[in-house]
């Protein structure tokens, strides 16, 4: 029993718009089972709170949070998109022909809506914010049963302590298969006081770069590989290395 209409159903958008129009401080909370498109709130309301389908302590929680007694540090498992015809929108899509340039009319893209969504896979805000930096991998050049190691500085750029989930994203720049331009390979949590800078490493392993052949057997190809790390699967630093055979 899915609806077709994923915008807030009945009279709810009114009833938002309607007290926005009152000039009043204002915060949505939304509680849904799947992605919503809300360009509208986005626009219009400072803060959107996803609260998905929760327990019994669903307004404890969301309490704790509008009050600022938990700093959220929650991101997305899907992407929102900015309208239904966005959809499917994944942020492991596979490439184009014609790859998406906001810059040239003949390229995979809609005409009246950009084709990023609303908000990305990986997404989340909370009430402090995170820079990164200094992206490095500790070779350039490895063979296909190597480790390779990718080391990232983040920066607790606010004035309270808040966590937050690093993400690391890998795309294999040419293969037999046809590869996702990027995937997310790990990721890890970490809590930063203000003005606090950690370096955070990710190993990736063999494991990491292989993919199932035509033949369905798992394998690793020779070739170049973007690796992608930040705090979401839009905003990432990115560096590469190579397999060699």
């Amino acid at each position: 029993g899915s609806r077709a209409d994923i915008g807030l159903p009945g009279v709810q958008l009114e009833l938002v718009q309607k007290i926005y129009g009152l000039g009043k401080p204002l915060v949505v909370v939304l509680m849904n089972g799947r992605p919503l498109t809300i360009e509208w709130i986005d626009k219009h309301i400072p803060a959107v709170v996803e609260s998905w389908f929760l327990g019994t302590q669903t307004g404890n929680a969301v309490a704790d949070v509008l009050f600022g007694d938990f700093n959220p540090c929650g991101k997305l498992p899907v992407s929102f998109p900015r309208f239904v015809g966005q959809i499917p929108v994944n942020y492991n899509h596979k490439s184009t022909g014609r790859p998406y340039n906001p810059e040239e009319k003949f390229t995979s893209r809609y005409i009246d809506y950009p084709n990023s969504p609303l908000y990305p896979f990986g997404y989340g805000l909370s009430y402090t914010n995170f820079k990164y930096s200094n992206l490095k991998l500790d070779k350039l050049k490895i063979n296909k049963n190597e480790n390779i190691k990718a080391a990232i500085d983040v920066t607790n750029t606010g004035k309270v302590s808040g966590n937050e989930v690093v993400q690391l994203y890998i795309r294999d720049l040419v293969a037999s298969i046809t590869r996702p331009v990027k995937e997310l390979k790990g990721f890890q949590k970490i809590e930063l006081k203000p003005g606090e800078t950690r370096k955070i490493e990710f190993t990736i392993t063999p494991d990491m770069l292989s993919f199932l052949d035509i033949n369905l057997k798992k394998t690793i190809e020779p070739g170049e590989f973007n690796v992608m790390i930040g705090g979401s699967s839009e905003e990432l630093l990115k560096a590469s290395f190579e397999i060699v055979k």
